[in-house]
């Protein structure tokens, strides 16, 4: 019987603890007390352990317990081999050495996981410094950064700290302060020492509540993305804020004398009960002005109005935390008083005539005021659910795109919202209206030209619209979750070539001619029909048709006939559909140029034909979900372009067929929640290509095949949910660890990378 020997082990873990590398890690997250008992401790347990081996041939249970703890003890070096690692690629510290470059000009500090150390008193020696890029700074900048009194340009976007320090406001020469991102940022110091400053960016500084007073007399400040209105103050507030140093709050009004340019966006307007205030802000005269958004209550916190920044924001939101702040007040409801005063309001913010683009969000009055902005290309009413009656904006010549959201006392479509000319909405391309609860009819003006360029229109959550009028330049039409009846005002439409139909509770079938009059139609999307059966007799004529998905259409039980002359399909996914039992071959066969195919989540399907042998351009193949599918066909030899296969959550599959060896372009295998997959075929090696291979929760597979070790090019492997290869691919001491030690990335059960 094979003797169990920890002692060795555990003096491994003993030299570890000594590690000063692992020292510096105790240090650095607080855990220098536990690290200093476990010091203390493990000499005795190695005495122990001692005694313990010398009798385990002779009592059963110590060699159990021996056992036990020779696992134990090899997580907790793996442990601390990761704590090791962390040791070493913990935050970036600017080196101090840096500090003997008197006459830096530029530093820009970049670090490679976004975490960035700053030492206290770094920044003393740069006098001469005129840029510093720290975005991306965890915790409290250091007070030293105040005394770079030359710097010109700070960028400090996507950072941690809630504070900036009270002195920075003595960088009297600083032109562009970047503080993008910085969510937890709470308040901002006074800046009316900074007097040249051109550009500060508080995009993303979700924590900020108000902006310092006399923010107005920084006359060249021509960048200022937000602008929030603050709580008006009580007299007795205002006195204690004085009385204990504080700054009071920036006004509206403080717009007055600022050139700015590019975008802003006012938030809270309802906390304005002077027209007087909102008049003063002097928005009309902003000749540099191109975006404006108007906001009132929390609806406007989300709003991007510059799609360039889209993706930043989205970057700093994976990473913030939540922070409490004025996004968690309560949503504001319109009263009859405050729908008069925000009307008033309202009016009184008039753009400049320049203006490109403007987003009114939230807004709780009845009506909308007669601008005139010749210039504008974009228009974005969001949750003006007051409102009775649309702008007056179909004479705007420039207007490109129009998206209207949540307008609940909407009930007609008429006159008013065409204007007076012949031609309206002349340059409009693409509409957008969504959350249109009462409206009911949408009327034509006799003798009016109405969206002569509309080329994608999308229509979601309007129940009660029963018809659209005719817009004959559509080329992109969405429609979702109205009434059926709707679609019959789109059977004329002859220019589609995207379709999506989503949500229709009532459609039983598309209408009789929508398909046949697009035959350039290049992609349909069909979701969320619950009761729709056929898909009508003209599919066929859909040949230049690339994408086609059918979604959650339960009822529908076989693909329509003409199916098999979609010569130009490229991607084909069918999930949901519960009644289809079947995929027959001759559909399938004629679709030379699919290469993807994705079947997911059809219960009661239990086979899927031959037919798979003719799809010689298909690249990726999804079956999942599909718990009666019993097995895959052999035909799959045939799929000479093949680059990866997906099966998942199909219970009855009992293997892999043992044609798909024959397809050598392979490049990745997943298998996953196959409980009666037992084995990994011997001629998996045959994949010479394959270079990703995931396998999870396949309980019953005991090893892996040699065939593994034989895969040359195999980059990736993954392992989860599989007890008995976690334990034989333990590293260094499992049983199967040689046939997967070549691969660079190995994740093995749920917790561990190797």
């Amino acid at each position: 019987m094979e003797q169990i020997v920890l002692a060795p082990l555990l003096q491994v873990i003993f030299d570890k603890l000594a590690n000063p590398v692992l020292q510096k890690f105790a240090d650095y997250w607080e855990l220098e007390d536990m690290f200093k008992k476990l010091q203390r401790i493990l000499p005795l347990v190695q005495a122990v352990i001692q005694d313990a081996e010398e009798q385990q041939a002779t009592d059963k249970s110590i060699r159990i317990w021996l056992s036990q703890l020779k696992d134990a003890a090899y997580k907790a070096e793996d442990l601390l081999e990761e704590f090791t690692y962390m040791q070493n690629y913990k935050p970036s510290l600017i080196p101090e050495a840096l500090s003997q470059a008197k006459h830096l000009r530029t530093l820009l500090v970049y670090s490679e996981d976004g975490l960035l150390e700053v030492p206290s008193d770094i920044f003393s020696s740069f006098i001469y410094l005129r840029v510093l890029d720290l975005s991306g700074c965890q915790t409290k900048l250091p007070q030293s950064i105040c005394d770079i009194s030359l710097l010109r340009y700070l960028d400090l976007s996507n950072s941690h700290f809630d504070e900036l320090p009270s002195g920075i406001s003595s960088l009297c020469y600083l032109q562009s302060l970047n503080l993008f991102g910085c969510y937890n940022l709470k308040c901002l110091p006074s800046m009316v020492q900074i007097t040249g400053l051109r550009h500060l960016n508080i995009f993303g500084c979700e924590a900020l509540a108000e902006l310092p007073q006399r923010i107005g007399m920084l006359v060249h400040l021509q960048t200022l993305p937000i602008f929030i209105v603050p709580i008006r103050l009580r007299k007795q507030d205002k006195w204690i804020r004085i009385k204990g140093h504080s700054l009071l709050p920036a006004r509206l009004s403080e717009l007055k004398h600022l050139n700015l340019r590019g975008e802003l966006k006012i938030k809270h307007l309802e906390r304005i009960d002077d027209v007087e205030e909102a008049k003063s802000a002097n928005l009309r005269n902003k000749e540099y002005l191109e975006s404006l958004g108007l906001c009132w209550g929390n609806k406007g916190e989300d709003l991007i109005m510059n799609p360039s920044s889209e993706a930043n924001v989205a970057r700093f939101q994976e990473r913030k935390h939540h922070v409490s702040g004025p996004s968690e007040e309560p949503e504001t409801h319109a009263t009859t008083s405050n729908q008069d005063s925000a009307g008033e309001v309202l009016a009184c913010l008039q753009p400049p005539k320049n203006l490109k683009k403007i987003f009114i969000v939230g807004y709780p009055g009845i009506g909308f005021p007669h601008w005139t902005l010749p210039n504008l290309t974009e228009m974005v009413l969001i949750s003006c659910r007051v409102c009775v009656q649309l702008p007056f904006i179909g004479h705007l010549p420039l207007l490109r795109s129009l998206r209207m959201e949540g307008m609940d006392n909407i009930t007609h479509i008429g006159p008013e919202f065409y204007g007076e000319h012949v031609v309206s909405f002349p340059s409009l391309q693409e509409l957008f209206m969504r959350d249109f609860p009462s409206l009911r009819d949408w009327l034509i003006p006799n003798g009016k030209e109405i969206f002569p360029k509309l080329s994608k229109l999308v229509l979601r959550k309007c129940p009660n619209l029963v018809s659209l009028p005719l817009f004959l330049s559509l080329k992109h039409l969405e429609i979702q979750s109205c009434r059926s009846i709707i679609l019959n005002s789109t059977e004329e439409l002859t220019l589609l070539s995207t379709l999506i139909i989503e949500g229709f509770d009532d459609l039983s079938s598309l209408p009789p001619n929508l398909l046949r009059n697009n035959p350039h139609l290049t992609c349909l999307t069909i979701k969320s029909c619950p009761r729709l059966q056929s898909l009508g007799p003209d599919f066929g004529c859909l040949t230049s048709l690339k994408s086609l998905s059918i979604q959650w259409c339960e009822e529908l039980s076989l693909l329509p006939k003409g199916f098999e002359n979609l010569n130009a399909l490229e991607c084909f996914v069918i999930s949901d559909c519960h009644s289809m039992e079947i995929l027959p071959g001759n559909p399938l066969g004629g679709l030379r140029s699919l290469q993807i195919l994705s079947i997911e989540n059809c219960c009661c399907l239990s086979s899927i034909s031959v037919g798979l042998q003719y799809l010689t351009a298909l690249k990726h193949l999804t079956v999942m979900y599909c718990p009666n599918l019993a097995g895959l066909p052999d035909s799959l030899e045939h799929l000479s372009s093949l680059l990866s296969l997906a099966v998942i959550s199909c219970p009855l599959l009992e293997c892999l067929p043992e044609g798909l060896k024959h397809v050598k372009t392979l490049q990745s295998l997943e298998i996953r929640s196959c409980q009666r997959i037992s084995d990994l075929p011997e001629w998996l090696d045959c994949f010479a290509s394959l270079r990703t291979l995931a396998i999870s929760e396949l309980p019953n597979i005991k090893s892996l095949p040699v065939a593994v070790r034989r895969l040359t090019k195999i980059q990736h492997l993954s392992i989860q949910e599989c007890p008995h290869l976690q334990r034989r691919c333990q590293k260094e001491r499992g049983e199967d660890w040689w046939k997967v030690a070549h691969v660079p990335h190995k994740y093995i059960s749920s917790s561990q990378q190797q």
